[in-house]
């Protein structure tokens, strides 16, 4: 399917094992069980995991200094931030103890030259970390793109960020604030993504 077409009653349910629950006319994906099946086999607080291959965010796994503390977007990732070298198609199951070692108990990943991962106690959550993790990869290609150097952020400021970060919250912003208006704003667009 494509993207623009899937909606609530098209994803498939698995269960622990990859196997498809109910009636699905479509496949699961043997690529992505590795990696969903990975984080919710150890981290009971993983109501859901985000994985994308978006070119930003692609390129920003793919380079060698991985995510940079160029901007207050991405100092405010990167307190969260996990690295997993790629191993190639994440179609074997043997990968899985080396992903949950890496992201631990992070909430946000960069799969080396693969893509990016975010994990949450909700969807909501799950989806502004992915929001923020895509817009700073975004503004990290963008401000490369331009040559030159980046005006530095003083080290201080840098640890300012991350102890916000840190501080959580992330819940409540995702819950209370940005889903909601998301979903409201889904429902003016288009509102057939709830059936």
């Amino acid at each position: 399917m494509m993207f623009e077409e899937i909606t609530a009653s098209s994803l498939v349910k698995v269960d622990a094992d990859g196997n498809a629950l109910g009636n699905s006319p479509y496949a699961v994906n043997p690529a992505g069980f590795t990696i969903h099946s990975a984080v919710h086999e150890v981290r009971e607080d993983a109501g859901c995991v985000i994985h994308l291959h978006t070119p930003d965010g692609t390129a920003v796994a793919t380079s060698s200094t991985g995510l940079l503390p160029l901007n207050q977007t991405a100092q405010l990732v990167l307190p969260d931030l996990a690295y997993h070298d790629y191993e190639g198609v994440a179609l074997d199951l043997d990968e899985r103890p080396r992903l949950q070692r890496d992201l631990s108990r992070h909430n946000i990943m960069l799969l080396r030259n693969h893509g990016t991962l975010t994990v949450g106690r909700s969807v909501a959550e799950a989806f502004l970390r992915m929001y923020l993790l895509e817009r700073a990869c975004t503004m990290q290609v963008r401000t490369f793109a331009l040559g030159g150097t980046p005006h530095p952020t003083a080290p201080a400021v840098i640890e300012k960020n991350a102890a916000l970060a840190q501080g959580g919250g992330m819940s409540t912003i995702a819950d209370k604030l940005v889903w909601p208006a998301l979903l409201r704003k889904l429902d003016r667009v288009d509102p057939s993504f709830r059936n």
